[in-house]
């Protein structure tokens, strides 16, 4: 006969309150149930456990050999107990994050550290590269939630995505290159992000959207290395509006004036259904539409993969 756990829980229970009725009481049984249960261990176990008298009970010596064990599930079944306390309350946990660099670098430090403030015990951990990168540590479950820029493409059932804000490309050179208006955009040579960059793939629609070609001059990894090119006076590239907005105001570098549609692009959260979340991502993502105008829920594409595709115009 198997031995079972709420058994020996009872006979835990017993043995520190030395009495059957103090027993049923504590685990809320009536003493005959209790009885039933300390009898289905004895012929569990093929040896008596308990001897009574008229003090109460004491253990056998097969008794005492089977304590340990007992007391050993009470203090399991209390630490999982105590756990999922602090979870709930989040007085642990971890959150995990991807974001591509713009979100990475503009908004979400200040959503973490206002969410640091009320949940200090919470172990933050933040991946940080371009969409492609951002969607593969979510489909490979190296995190819970990933924030992009632009929506991420035909979605699985098992996705989902929504807006939180909106973001904008924005053609920038540095001060002393020539000035620049829309119709310079033919052949300009351009220092763009690499292959895979949202930031980039947003902007060559834009512009084959509009018909008009440019020139390559360079790539480079990484928004900030773009800024540098540029406010060396490499070049002109474009980049996210809140990636350069301080540049622009200090005068490091210049906006060029466009009336070239299709370079704006929603900031999304991507995660699995809403019930797989722990308790931090699901606060997190309150405090992140709190400091953002919310969106809409992404219309899903195909539903039969069990990843989300490639992103045809994406974040960074």
């Amino acid at each position: 006969m198997n031995v079972q756990p709420d058994a020996l829980l009872s006979f835990a229970a017993v043995a520190r309150l030395g009495s059957l009725t103090a027993a049923a009481q504590e685990r809320n049984r009536s003493q005959p149930a209790l009885s039933a249960q300390l009898k289905h261990l004895t012929t569990a176990v093929g040896e008596p456990l308990l001897v009574r008298h008229r003090l109460g009970v004491t253990l056998t010596p097969a008794g005492e050999g089977l304590l340990p064990h007992a007391l050993a599930l009470v203090r399991a079944l209390e630490g999982a107990q105590g756990y999922v306390r602090d979870l709930r309350g989040l007085s642990s946990g971890t959150l995990s994050v991807a974001a591509s660099s713009t979100i990475a670098a503009s908004l979400l430090p200040g959503v973490l550290a206002a969410f640091h403030v009320q949940y200090p015990a919470v172990t933050i951990r933040v991946r940080q590269g371009n969409t492609r990168e951002v969607l593969d540590a979510l489909q490979g479950g190296q995190v819970e939630l990933a924030l992009i820029e632009g929506p991420p493409g035909p979605l699985g059932p098992e996705w989902r995505a929504k807006a939180f804000g909106q973001d904008e490309l924005v053609l920038v050179t540095a001060p002393e290159h020539p000035p620049l208006v829309s119709h310079d955009l033919a052949m300009l040579p351009l220092v763009w992000r690499e292959h895979g960059s949202g930031t980039r793939e947003v902007a060559e629609q834009a512009l084959a959207a509009a018909g008009v070609q440019t020139r390559t001059l360079l790539e480079l990894p990484g928004t900030e290395a773009v800024k540098e090119a540029v406010m060396g006076g490499l070049g002109a590239a474009f980049l996210p509006e809140l990636r350069v907005r301080r540049e622009v105001q200090a005068g490091l570098l210049t906006r060029v004036p466009l009336t070239l549609p299709g370079l704006r692009r929603p900031l999304m959260q991507v995660t699995p259904a809403p019930e797989q979340l722990s308790r931090a991502a699901r606060t997190f993502l309150h405090e992140l539409e709190d400091r953002a105008p919310a969106g809409r829920e992404h219309p899903q594409g195909e539903t039969g993969g069990t990843h989300a595709t490639r992103p045809g115009s994406s974040g960074e």
